[in-house]
């Protein structure tokens, strides 16, 4: 696919529970609670991003941009929702109850974004299980930079950049402020510091990790990244060990 589908999205962020065994966190967000989730209406796509604990920060680093992901603000991984509408987006927490009870099972903190009306793009169709390995990439817009301007940079230069250099399995998303709508969950936090948001996601895949820096090598991303730091202060890349598509390209039919 050459030229990008525009979706409704929604990213959420999470860090598991520290007092639990990270195996164990893991396993019960892709097994109990993925099972809840199946149950929900309205929902074309939901994939998990389980992330590495130690593989992150690896974006090309250029000045006044941070790639260090800190370790005062750690994530373990993020969910990627592509829903039918934005009207959806709105029907959905209505049914979101038992998700909303479940989380305190697995997370201590999520953050809950929505793209807006075709506010992510996917560059590919549906999932594909043949990638090896994905990047998540989490984007902070800077201050002063004007939401058009910053999704302009994501959608129609980081994305074709990558997309033209190999990127697999490739999406693109500018995200709306943090809604409470979107996170409104029981026993888990919030808390969203404002010099810690994202403002803007990509996910893209490679045959093998090794490829990520041939990826980033490629003259259309450097030339991106030289600019980064025109609308963006951070750029943190987060390995995923595993992806878990727990639904698949749903037909919005109920």
């Amino acid at each position: 696919m050459n030229t990008p589908v525009a979706t409704t999205s929604a990213i959420y962020p999470v860090r598991l529970r520290a007092d639990l065994p990270r195996d164990v966190a893991y396993a019960y967000w892709a097994g109990p609670h993925a099972e809840i989730v199946k149950r929900l209406p309205h929902l074309v796509e939901y994939n998990q991003h389980h992330f590495s604990a130690t593989d992150h920060g690896y974006w090309p680093a250029t000045p006044t941009v941070g790639t260090i992901v800190p370790s005062s603000w750690p994530l373990d991984g993020l969910t990627e929702v592509r829903l039918p509408s934005m009207a959806a987006a709105f029907r959905v927490p209505l049914h979101m109850r038992e998700v909303f009870l479940d989380e305190q099972n697995v997370f201590e903190h999520v953050l809950g974004h929505q793209t807006g009306p075709r506010g992510g793009r996917w560059w590919t169709t549906g999932h594909d299980d043949t990638v090896g390995h994905r990047t998540a990439l989490l984007v902070r817009r800077r201050r002063g930079v004007s939401g058009r301007a910053f999704r302009a940079f994501v959608h129609s230069r980081l994305g074709p950049a990558l997309h033209a250099s190999g990127a697999r399995d490739l999406r693109t998303y500018a995200l709306l402020p943090l809604a409470a709508m979107a996170h409104n969950t029981f026993g888990v936090s919030h808390r969203n510091p404002a010099h810690r948001r994202y403002h803007g996601a990509v996910i893209f895949g490679t045959d093998t990790r090794a490829q990520v820096e041939e990826l980033t090598a490629a003259p259309e991303v450097e030339a991106a990244v030289k600019d980064q730091h025109l609308t963006c202060t951070a750029v943190h890349a987060f390995a995923v060990d595993r992806t878990v598509p727990v639904i698949r390209m749903r037909q919005e039919n109920q």
